[in-house]
């Protein structure tokens, strides 16, 4: 992936089934480690990481997922060091939201000078801020659970013409919100050069081996061809050939003009029977 970063988005509900929480959080570290093994790299946030009310006490986020993992690798990597992840967080962070073992997680990969830190005052910190400097930090983006939160971002990332791969697991949010990957992905279904500019009809054409609903595909083999999808789009347009948003707004150029032309021609014709009627009457 060349230095190019992954934006890792969704969560899931405190009731989400214990199966599908364990294949998103498999997935979510396997995929992290294919990313990192590419050159790749994530975008994060760091806060607090609620959990299930049950027994299992499991994450129902997967930022911190995801740092673990990097953690994992820049501990026994022996590549020479490089910026592993872009974490995005409000300066109060660190005095009461993040926990004793992940901020020991986070100082961690700061001595190893291997994460930059976007910091976001407290003052401005909110949902729409964090997702804007995690939207602009970020070369494309990953969609698993979440609700509303997660398909705004959705949206921020095609509005700069960045891909997104959303997948099919269905986990809800933390929020109790929806699920709004799921309604990305079948957005990625009907209209796949949207997510993947470059690429889409390859992604269209092998959509089903993304699948976790069902339990029947490999969660290892999903996270490397999840990877594989990502890095062949990133790689099939250069960063300068990739102007914000250029081929969206495009088509809704385009869209808008079709439609204003429906209407004038709507227009003229409404004036032409104006004209036409009263010949149509005397007679």
């Amino acid at each position: 992936m060349n230095g190019r970063y992954i934006f890792i988005s969704g969560s899931a509900s405190p009731s989400c089934p214990q199966r599908k929480l364990d294949a998103a959080q498999e997935f979510v570290t396997r995929f992290t480690g294919e990313v990192l093994r590419r050159g790749g790299g994530v975008v994060v946030l760091a806060g607090a990481e609620p959990s299930t009310s049950d027994d299992r006490d499991a994450p129902i986020i997967f930022d911190w997922v995801a740092l673990r993992k990097v953690a994992r690798y820049a501990a026994t990597t022996t590549e020479g060091p490089r910026q592993y992840a872009r974490i995005a967080m409000s300066d109060a962070a660190r005095d009461s939201k993040i926990d004793d073992n992940n901020l020991k997680l986070l100082r961690d990969l700061q001595q190893r000078g291997v994460v930059k830190l976007l910091n976001i005052e407290r003052e401005l910190y909110t949902g729409g801020k964090y997702r804007e400097v995690m939207t602009d930090n970020a070369d494309a983006m990953l969609a698993i659970g979440g609700g509303k939160g997660t398909y705004s971002a959705g949206d921020a990332m095609t509005e700069r013409g960045k891909p997104i791969l959303p997948l099919d697991l269905q986990l809800g949010s933390s929020a109790d919100d929806g699920d709004r990957a799921l309604a990305l992905y079948w957005d990625l279904t009907a209209e796949p050069l949207r997510f993947f500019p470059n690429t889409g009809q390859d992604v269209a054409n092998r959509i089903d081996l993304l699948s976790l609903e069902r339990g029947i595909n490999d969660i290892p083999s999903v996270a490397r061809t999840a990877a594989e999808m990502l890095t062949r789009e990133l790689k099939s347009a250069p960063r300068q050939e990739r102007p914000e948003g250029a081929k969206v707004r495009l088509g809704r150029l385009w869209e808008s003009a079709k439609e204003i032309s429906v209407v004038a021609s709507l227009v003229r014709f409404a004036v032409w029977m104006k004209d036409l009627l009263p010949f149509l009457t005397t007679n």
